[in-house]
């Protein structure tokens, strides 16, 4: 499959490569999620494509034939930038820079940059900044070849000294150690507010999701209010909080957090552990799904597969939230019907109700 748009800025190249046996149209569905990831930077995709690759070349990862093929590709649309929807070895990125002499990057790069971009609030920059050092360190020893000169000991009796990389490594080392002890303040912060709100009967609420499932629309919906919600993948990166009136006795505080991803970096997962533990602590979770998507259920096993990682009972206190009814006929609906399930539409508003009422049902069995 082969896609063209017309260049106006920052000209890229999207490779999704796909190693196992998969459907064509979940390959598709996989490079436009790449694609829709690229221009949410506002880089311009000018080509595209997916294809299946047996044995990647542990060296460049693609075959011969493939990079004789792109090297072309690259020539004829003038390309600066390709992006690879797959994750690559630090060996591999090199020397595909090397060969096609632009800018290589990978999914978890992307991803990272979109977050660096997104990060508004001083712990969204603290677990992005993590998240980017992490993924630096991993790939110090094969990319960064002008790191290997050496510098002078000190003083007369100084040895060979240390190696310009080994100084790198160590300044990583010691920022991400920073780093790491100012979060693990930030959620000890979190943790005695957390047990504030308990001793007080306060009651929490989070909206996770699979990105640009509508979460944020829905947010602006149930409490009428105007948080940014676009039709972008991660538009919400930072937790949004309002308090949610209106509905009992009891103050409930609902959450707008950050949406899931397939094949989240396993560097964001670390770094937002503290973002992640809160969802798992609130008492109650709406699971937003978007009911128009066709991997409507791989994407729901997506978002548990982060979150069992936190916490392995979540899904007993979720609520499953199915967005976007408006887009679909009622027979197409009815596969979907369960104990504890709701059909909405965050664009027009039906079905908010049923929620207030599935959340005010679920407060009157706590208390």
């Amino acid at each position: 499959m082969k896609t063209l748009s017309n260049k106006n800025n920052l000209a890229c190249l999207i490779l999704s490569v796909y190693l196992d046996n998969i459907d064509d149209s979940l390959a598709s569905h996989k490079l436009q999620e790449a694609i829709n990831l690229a221009k949410s930077l506002n880089i311009n995709v000018l080509y595209s494509e997916f294809f299946k690759l047996r044995y990647p070349s542990p060296g460049n990862f693609l075959s011969t034939g493939h990079l004789l093929k792109f090297k072309e590709i690259i020539k004829e649309y003038e390309i600066d930038l390709l992006i690879f929807n797959n994750d690559l070895t630090p060996i591999q990125q090199r020397n595909l820079e090397k060969i096609f002499k632009l800018k290589v990057i990978d999914r978890t790069h992307l991803i990272l940059e979109i977050f660096g971009k997104r990060a508004k609030t001083h712990e969204g920059k603290l677990q992005v900044e993590l998240a980017h050092l992490i993924y630096q360190k991993s790939r110090l020893v094969k990319t960064w070849t002008h790191l290997e000169r050496q510098r002078g000991g000190f003083g007369f009796l100084g040895g060979p000294g240390e190696t310009q990389l080994e100084l790198d490594k160590r300044m990583l080392n010691k920022r991400i150690k920073k780093i790491k002890s100012l979060l693990v303040k930030v959620e000890n912060t979190r943790s005695i507010q957390s047990k504030n709100r308990k001793k007080n009967h306060i009651v929490t609420a989070s909206i996770v999701g699979y990105t640009n499932a509508g979460k944020s629309t829905l947010f602006n919906k149930i409490l009428d209010e105007n948080v940014l919600s676009k039709n972008m993948l991660f538009s919400t990166l930072d937790p949004t909080r309002r308090i949610f009136k209106g509905l009992s006795d009891h103050q409930v505080i609902l959450s707008d957090t950050v949406g899931f991803i397939s094949d989240l970096p396993t560097e964001l997962i670390e770094s937002f552990k503290s973002t992640l533990e809160e969802i798992s602590s609130s008492d109650i979770v709406l699971h937003v799904r978007d009911l128009s998507s066709p991997y409507l259920i791989s994407e729901g096993k997506d978002v548990y597969s982060v979150l069992n990682k936190i916490d392995k009972n979540i899904q007993s206190r979720t609520i499953e939230i199915f967005n976007k009814v408006d887009l679909l006929n009622k027979d197409e609906c009815k596969s979907f019907y369960g104990e504890n399930t709701i059909f909405v539409s965050a664009k027009n508003g039906s079905g908010i109700d049923q929620i207030k009422y599935a959340i005010k049902k679920e407060l009157d069995q706590m208390y």
